[in-house]
């Protein structure tokens, strides 16, 4: 079985800077990073960060999208 997961959070108020920058690229080194959005694509594993915690501390809207497959033989 695996599971794709897709998570996009949105900075509207603030810009990501080099600080903010740097702690988000230790959650994912495959993230797309800019100065107002983090989206991350996963195939095979989890997001490793804490959804509630960014909302609090860097981001002001989120998407996200969860969907299993099983193989059948």
């Amino acid at each position: 079985m695996s599971e794709y997961q897709y998570y996009e959070f949105l900075a509207l108020d603030k810009l990501l800077t080099g600080k903010p920058r740097a702690e988000l690229r230790e959650l994912s080194t495959c993230a797309e990073i800019s100065a107002t959005r983090i989206v991350n694509e996963y195939h095979w594993g989890d997001f490793r960060g804490d959804p509630q915690m960014l909302m609090e501390r860097y981001f002001d809207a989120r998407s996200a999208m969860r969907a299993s497959a099983t193989a059948s033989s």
